[in-house]
């Protein structure tokens, strides 16, 4: 299997930028709060650092980061307990690298009440080999989504994630994976985090440009004024079974949230991605 090369330039320049479903006018914030983990940093195979938030406070949003890897390390796993207390990320190496690299862990939390109704759910597919797997968690009537999370199991660090993606209405969450190795029979599990919706809601995103460079990171707009960035996901289009998301952040000041894409194998052709964010207010 070809490398990649090290040492390219990321790209930030955007190809679109959206602000889909209009929030209603500026709400206070609800409070919304990160907290982030780095792991050791070394050349060690796999890596996992979780994250919890403060005392009976629960997760609204998920992400997670690999630093440096040159791509050969996968973020298989980005999820929440079932208690919505504690984010968990996952790093393991498609190829074997002698690179030290590190996995960021970001649980993004509401003190407890200030979303009412919330809790997770899940859906995992069967166990399967196939090329490309995708799996929707959808929010219960009358729910909406804040966040959501992944999870792949038993993949043999052969399986990639190309996307963690809400739809406009914010009623679910899509994750979808693509078997570049052997990986045997896996499951992948897309978990939404549903609560009663708040009186701003809104899902922001931009894509970056389209061409064969690598990696690729995008940025979603702003929330807008008195929101708050709660769930951030990413898609991949074009890199299908070459490429990973290895990038899930919500930025420190809750304002915005950043994807970053990266090849596994090198690929000639010209893929894009897409940042989103689900603001709330």
């Amino acid at each position: 299997m070809k490398r990649k090369l090290a040492g390219l330039a990321v790209l930030t320049g955007m190809a679109a930028t959206t602000l889909l479903v209009p929030a209603t006018p500026a709400q206070a914030s609800v409070g919304l709060y990160r907290v982030a983990a780095t792991s050791v940093l070394d050349a060690t195979n796999a890596k996992t650092m979780p994250i919890s938030c403060n005392g009976a406070d629960q997760v609204v949003g998920a992400g997670g980061r690999i630093n440096d890897g040159q791509g050969d390390v996968l973020m298989t796993r980005v999820y929440a307990d079932a208690t919505l207390h504690t984010v968990t990320v996952l790093g393991v190496e498609a190829n074997a690298t002698n690179v030290p690299w590190s996995v960021d862990a970001f649980a993004v939390c509401a003190p407890a009440g200030a979303v009412a109704g919330l809790q997770l759910v899940t859906t995992t597919s069967v166990n399967n080999a196939l090329d490309k797997v995708a799996v929707t968690a959808v929010c219960p009537p009358g729910k909406s989504t804040f966040g959501g999370g992944y999870r792949v199991d038993n993949a043999n660090a052969a399986v990639a994630v190309d996307e963690l993606e809400f739809t406009s209405t914010l009623d679910s969450v899509s994750s979808t994976a693509y078997v570049f190795g052997a990986p045997g029979n896996f499951t992948l599990q897309t978990q939404a985090f549903c609560g009663t919706p708040l009186p701003a809601m809104a899902l922001t995103e931009a894509t970056s440009v389209s061409n064969a460079s690598a990696p690729k990171t995008a940025t979603a707009p702003s929330c807008p004024a008195g929101s708050q960035t709660a769930g951030v996901g990413a898609a991949l289009t074009g890199l299908t079974g070459a490429g990973s998301v290895a990038t899930l952040l919500p930025k420190a000041a809750l304002d915005s949230a950043e994807a970053t894409g990266r090849e596994i194998i090198a690929f000639a052709s010209s893929w894009r991605i897409k940042a989103q964010q689900v603001c709330v207010g």
